[in-house]
């Protein structure tokens, strides 16, 4: 059975996803029939999905315990910079597996690669001088899931820096579910041109996060509130500019130099948070908390874009401005009460 992350082995939480997930991957491959096979992958997915919802806290929680917290951005960053390497490469060598062995194999191999995944996490070793470092969870006294999770949103409550990065990041993600839905739309939003929109913007965000990823591994200082809506504020920055500059040059490709500074800056922002939250937060609550930040990027994501393609009209490239002016009015509304509650402290 799935724990929560902060009452079970975090280790023994990846593992057993991992090894579930590669032991679904292979039923598929070896026992669903060639007629129920499309059903049957919506399914799996489905599942793997909520797999994932057990596994993300637990992997994200389990850094504190094996990263140093000096080099916890560095880490971050560089499976950062992998996971666009892999997002660029990976579908073009999954269409080639497919085409030349057939999708049985493919998921054959994708069973392989999360076996190996689980054994690599059951081999990994929790630093022992963290112990001293930081407090390790307290396994004595199980509570059931329901009261862990209420336990973690009263320590989200009562640590003001922490609940307020949550809540911004929150609203962040449902403006940027607002940008995910216009994006394959600038095709008709930038008309006119040789090339299409839509691919050229494709590329200009696989570029911008690499670059993102990799600016990242260079902040040695702890990430900072202030710093983090900075980021966002640079981000919406980027995006106001979009429909002037393209009315100006007619050209996709210096348009596609804002949608390249967007994504750099979310891409430094997104590892920037998860570096601010694991050090941050108190050992014992990390797993919930991580588990909290997931379900609400979950929940906002869709209605983000239930939202917006409501009130867009989709093909309108006026979208950016309004997007981009709204992530920087969140920011600056978010720095005036960071503010505030920095003034309170002092006195």
């Amino acid at each position: 059975m799935l724990q929560s992350p902060d009452s079970g082995n975090r280790k023994r939480i990846i593992f057993h996803c991992d090894l579930i997930s590669g032991f679904i991957c292979l039923i598929l491959a070896i026992f669903i029939p060639k007629s129920f096979f499309i059903y049957t992958i919506i399914l799996i997915n489905i599942a793997l999905a909520i797999i994932t919802s057990f596994r993300s806290p637990a992997y994200k929680a389990i850094f504190r315990e094996i990263v140093y917290k000096e080099h916890i951005n560095t880490v971050n960053s560089t499976l950062e910079i992998v996971k666009e390497i892999v997002q660029i490469a990976g579908p073009s060598l999954a269409l080639l597996i497919a085409n030349f062995f057939g999708n049985r194999i493919a998921l054959v191999l994708d069973a392989v690669s999360f076996f190996v995944s689980g054994l690599l996490i059951k081999k990994l070793t929790i630093l022992k001088k963290l112990t001293i470092l930081t407090t390790q969870p307290n396994k004595k006294h199980k509570k059931n899931t329901l009261f862990q999770i209420r336990e973690g949103f009263q320590y989200i409550l009562t640590n003001s820096q922490i609940m307020m990065i949550i809540i911004f990041s929150s609203i962040v993600n449902f403006i940027i579910a607002g940008y995910n839905l216009i994006l394959p739309f600038s095709t008709y939003a930038f008309s006119g041109t040789t090339l299409k929109a839509y691919a050229v913007f494709l590329t200009a965000e696989s570029v911008g996060g690499l670059i993102g990823a990799s600016v990242s591994t260079f902040l040695k200082r702890e990430p900072t509130t202030n710093r983090l809506i900075l980021f966002i504020t640079l981000c919406g920055a980027s995006l106001i500019f979009v429909q002037q500059l393209f009315q100006l040059s007619h050209s996709i490709i210096l348009v596609a130099t804002l949608i390249v500074l967007f994504n750099l800056f979310l891409s430094i922002f997104n590892i920037q948070f998860m570096t601010f939250i694991q050090i941050k937060t108190d050992i014992n609550y990390i797993g919930r908390v991580f588990g909290i930040i997931f379900s609400v990027a979950i929940l906002f994501m869709p209605f983000g874009t239930f939202f917006f393609q409501r009130i867009f009209d989709l093909k309108n490239p006026y979208n950016y401005l309004i997007l981009g002016l709204s992530l920087v009015v969140i920011s600056l509304f978010t720095f005036g009460i960071n503010f505030l509650f920095a003034l309170k402290k002092k006195n």
